[in-house]
């Protein structure tokens, strides 16, 4: 009877393991374990997307900054001329001190009208008509006529210079002042016509 009892036990203890065995085996710890990887991959592949979307806006706002850079800038029209205005001329005879006006006013995108005078009391005069442009930082050319009369030069006679002429500012001079200096009467007598900066867009 105790045999019985304890075969009946045994075999009881037996399917009891059995089935534990079976159930410990249907968890499989390999699996739990692989769904804990999977898990914790998709959270690495969560916040790798979350970089690289960070990373392609940065990368956007860049090419757009780039591109915005490489727009050149929208130039100004260039004004060659600014309109027309008034410069100081003299001729040293009369008197740096003393000077005369003349006026300028556009022509086309390169020349000015120049009509100008300077006089004194004695009857002495210096008196310029034509066209003149600027043909470098220190250089003016003129065509037209230049007219200077001194009582004391050319026995008093009016000396005309007539036809291209070039003005010239000679090192740190403001002024231009007309290469062509020599006075009708000859020898060693010059005349410095001079023109001062002025209003006008020359």
């Amino acid at each position: 009877m105790r045999k019985t009892f304890k075969m009946i036990y045994f075999k009881k203890f037996l399917i009891f393991a059995v089935v534990t065995l079976m159930i410990s085996c249907g968890e499989n710890p390999k699996t739990e374990e692989n769904q804990r990887k999977v898990d914790r991959l998709i959270k690495e592949n969560d916040s790798l997307k979350k970089v690289l979307s960070n990373n392609q806006q940065t990368t956007d706002t860049l090419l757009v900054s780039n591109k915005e850079a490489e727009v050149p800038p929208v130039k100004e029209p260039v004004t060659t001329q600014k309109g027309e205005g008034k410069h100081p001329i003299s001729l040293h005879w009369i008197g740096w001190d003393r000077p005369g006006n003349a006026t300028l006013k556009p022509i086309d995108s390169e020349w000015f009208s120049i009509s100008g005078s300077q006089k004194n009391k004695a009857g002495d005069y210096l008196i310029i008509e034509g066209k003149i442009k600027r043909i470098g930082e220190k250089e003016l050319e003129f065509t037209g006529i230049i007219v200077t009369k001194v009582s004391n030069n050319n026995g008093g006679e009016p000396c005309v210079k007539q036809g291209k002429q070039t003005f010239y500012g000679k090192g740190n001079r403001t002024y231009f002042r007309l290469q062509n200096m020599e006075n009708c009467e000859g020898g060693m007598l010059v005349d410095y016509v001079d023109i001062f900066p002025g209003t006008s867009g020359l």
